[in-house]
This record gives C-alpha cells, structure tokens and sequence, in this order.
C-alpha cells in the first residue's frame, strides 16, 4: 500500500467518523456542557450518545494520528524519528492547528479516555465535556487536514 493509498484510506475513515459527531450533535448540543446531576437525570439516547461521543473522539484522534504520520511522510518527513511535539509542531507550521499544544492536549484526553476509568461520576462527567469542547477542535483540524490534502490532487 503506498502513501497515497495509506491518506485516501484514512480520509475516508475519518468522513465516517466525522459524520458520526454530525449524528450526535442534534442529541447533544442542548445538553453539553453539562453537571453531574443533569447527565444523570438524561433520557436514555442522550446518555447513550454521551457514551457515543466519547467513542468517536478516541476513534478520530487515533485516525488523525495515523493519516498526519501519513501526510507528514508524503511531505517527505521522517516520522519515525519524530516525537509526537515534533509531529505536532510541524502540524501547526502547515496551519492544521493554531497551537501544537492543542495536538498534544487531543492526544492526552485520548490516552485518559482509552486508558482510565472513572469510578467518581462527576470526573466522568468533566470528561463528557472535555471531549465535547474538544471535539470540535479535531473536526476543525481534519477540516484544515484535508483541505490541504485536496489540494495537493492526493484524493482523486
């Protein structure tokens, strides 16, 4: 599988995922951010898709990793010996975000979403909220992202 293929199939996923959130919002958007005690009290599909949106944030940060590794490498850059800032920092040079720190930020509410699990209601709600906050940001990067990449004729 070459480059090219590797981004056209990522970009793909990444429309799928990004309509997924598009799926959420009409749940969602009245009711985030919210308290502990107002998810509590959520119908039942709201609650769901709190879970949804969760899901579909570390489902499209992972993604965005793979297909900028992949943009990085078409770009000629050497990723293997990049560190994530150094991945980051380029990303923001190209414009796909206004700060490197919002990449990383992405990326440390993903490892906290995958990798720990909250037993306190109320630290499962900030996290609702923090990926609401920050989802909008990773559909604004994969925007930017992917502008770029149909620029450059790589999805045809």
């Amino acid at each position: 599988m070459t480059t090219e293929d590797v981004i056209r199939a990522a970009v793909e996923r990444c429309d799928r995922i990004v309509r997924g959130f598009d799926d959420l919002r009409p749940f969602l958007l009245p009711r985030l951010p919210a308290t502990e005690d107002e998810l509590e009290r959520l119908p039942v599909i709201e609650r769901i898709a709190s879970v949804a949106l969760l899901k579909r944030y570390e489902q499209l940060q992972d993604m965005l990793g793979r297909l900028f590794r992949a943009y990085l490498d078409w770009e000629l850059e050497d990723v293997r010996a990049m560190t994530r800032r150094d991945q980051a920092n380029q990303l923001e040079k190209f414009g796909i975000f206004a700060d490197a720190d919002d990449w990383i930020g992405a990326s440390e509410l993903r490892n906290r979403l995958v990798h720990e699990y909250p037993t306190d209601e109320g630290e499962q709600v900030d996290r609702v909220n923090q990926t609401w906050v920050a989802s909008g940001l990773l559909v604004a990067a994969y925007a930017n992202l992917r502008a770029r990449i149909a620029e450059r004729r790589l999805l045809t």
